[in-house]
């Protein structure tokens, strides 16, 4: 990883996640907007990839994300179903060397890893996703498939825009009532609390969750939507299990 005055990218602590976790996110320094002539990396993002990991990554997949609750589960064994880029908004896989991405600009990605069963998930979290409990879905889909339990699963929480600077309207309060607040300027909605109170409803315990704390809206070093409208870039979260 860069020096902090060359780059802002994030990796989590090798403390959260074992060694052999790749947990990554962007920042400006390259956009990681989804192109119509390559689905998944360019050529340039693949290098911006490589130089930042040190090493180049095998295989990735990713989604066209259209901030719902769908989720792609991509088990080991079974054939990808096309080339096409999957309508959906998440990724499970316990597939070895094949990293999963997601893109953000303001929207939550939430890093999911089950130490027992070697699974990892990462969710394209917005507030439209976030109303539709999508790491909920997330957690259920993963028992389904590996047998995980929720007191097993360690989540990292990406860069996203924060309650300091999301001002929503009033209907949030009825949406989420717990993560929404009122205050001289308006309603501001708490995005990243809303899916931690999520992810302990579905039994995530609190000492498992690590958030990065970054705002993107206040962060100039960091893409974010409410700030820069159709202008701005996309940050990438990628994750993958090496070996």
């Amino acid at each position: 990883m860069l020096p902090a005055s060359q780059s802002t990218t994030t990796r989590f602590s090798r403390d959260f996640f074992p060694p052999h976790v790749v947990a990554f996110v962007s920042d400006r320094s390259a956009d990681f907007k989804l192109s119509k002539d390559a689905p998944e990396l360019t050529k340039p993002q693949n290098t911006f990839l490589t130089r930042q990991l040190g090493f180049r990554v095998p295989e990735v997949l990713t989604v066209r994300q259209v901030h719902g609750h769908k989720i792609v589960v991509a088990a080991r064994g079974a054939a990808r179903k096309s080339v096409a880029l999957e309508e959906a908004d998440g990724i499970l896989t316990d597939r070895h060397n094949l990293a999963i991405a997601v893109r953000t600009a303001d929207c939550l990605s939430v890093f999911i890893y089950d130490p027992r069963n070697d699974v990892i998930g990462l969710i394209h979290a917005g507030w439209r996703g976030t109303q539709q409990q999508i790491i909920k879905k997330a957690m259920t889909l993963m028992r389904a498939h590996w047998d995980s339990r929720p007191r097993d699963l360690r989540v990292a929480f990406g860069p996203a825009i924060r309650s300091c600077c999301y001002q929503v309207a009033s209907p949030f309060l009825e949406y989420f009532p717990r993560e929404t607040v009122k205050r001289k300027q308006g309603y501001f909605f708490d995005l990243p609390q809303a899916n931690r109170n999520q992810l302990a409803e579905a039994g995530v315990d609190a000492a498992n969750i690590m958030d990065c704390g970054v705002c993107t809206h206040c962060d100039p070093e960091y893409f974010s939507y409410r700030r820069e409208g159709e202008a701005a870039g996309r940050m990438i979260s990628l994750m993958m299990v090496r070996k």
